[in-house]
């Protein structure tokens, strides 16, 4: 019997309140993940997020899209930094986003911020808008990370997913494209670890761009992406 079916066929416990398979830890779900994803049909992937209420770990069944819908730009071949992007979604649509607006709403950030395919890019959302909208934000250098549904589930998903010891030896800069003050203190430790920090917010037809002082404070500079019917450039200042 192969690893993938001892994965697949050992029973695990069930969480009584969201019903689904519960793993003891981040690498049990992250194992069965992994023997899932390579079971399951092309189109189909999973990913692990925390539940607050049986303090274990669920999966997530994620769809792939049928062809990549992110940054399609190669690398180019200059001395431009190379960026390790977190995404918190939710944060910058401002509330629920249709598959389109959040389509159009990357579009807009990838040709705005210069996204390559040289930049690693994670993207967090709670359990709906992980399953509705990972379709429309995918690429080879795109990853998503599911957090549960209560408040600041995808912030602390997000924050999980960093390492700054090995995103400091692979990349220069920490863009975060959130406004939330949870992530000052990630911005203030990339910092020590000499990574430049840069924090993205977006601004709407119908609201302002909403951005922590703190985070403000911590990063290097701020820049806010304009977002509505007609494209407009982003302003980039430096955070005081």
């Amino acid at each position: 019997m192969n690893r993938t079916s001892r994965i697949t066929r050992h029973k695990v416990p069930t969480c009584t309140a969201s019903g689904l398979d519960r793993y003891r830890d981040r690498h049990q779900a992250r194992d069965a993940a992994e023997a899932l994803s390579r079971a399951a049909i092309l189109h189909t992937k999973y990913a692990t997020f925390s539940c607050p209420n049986c303090r274990g770990f669920h999966l997530e069944t994620l769809t792939r899209p049928l062809r990549p819908v992110g940054p399609t730009t190669p690398a180019p071949a200059t001395d431009r930094p190379s960026r390790y992007i977190l995404v918190d979604i939710e944060n910058l649509v401002g509330g629920r986003a249709t598959r389109e607006e959040a389509r159009d709403l990357w579009r807009t950030l990838v040709a705005e911020l210069d996204v390559t395919q040289r930049d690693q890019v994670v993207v967090g959302g709670n359990r709906h808008t992980a399953r509705k909208l990972s379709p429309t934000i995918a690429g080879p250098n795109i990853g998503w990370v599911v957090g549960s549904m209560g408040a600041d589930g995808a912030d602390r998903a997000l924050r999980a997913a960093v390492n700054l010891f090995q995103i400091a030896k692979n990349h220069d800069e920490l863009v975060i494209m959130s406004g939330d003050h949870a992530f000052a203190d990630l911005a203030r430790c990339a910092t020590k670890h000499g990574l430049k920090v840069r924090v993205v917010t977006t601004s709407h037809l119908e609201r302002l761009p909403s951005l922590s002082r703190e985070l403000k404070h911590a990063a290097d500079d701020t820049t806010t992406v304009p977002t509505g019917l007609s494209r407009a450039r982003s302003a980039q200042t430096p955070a005081a």
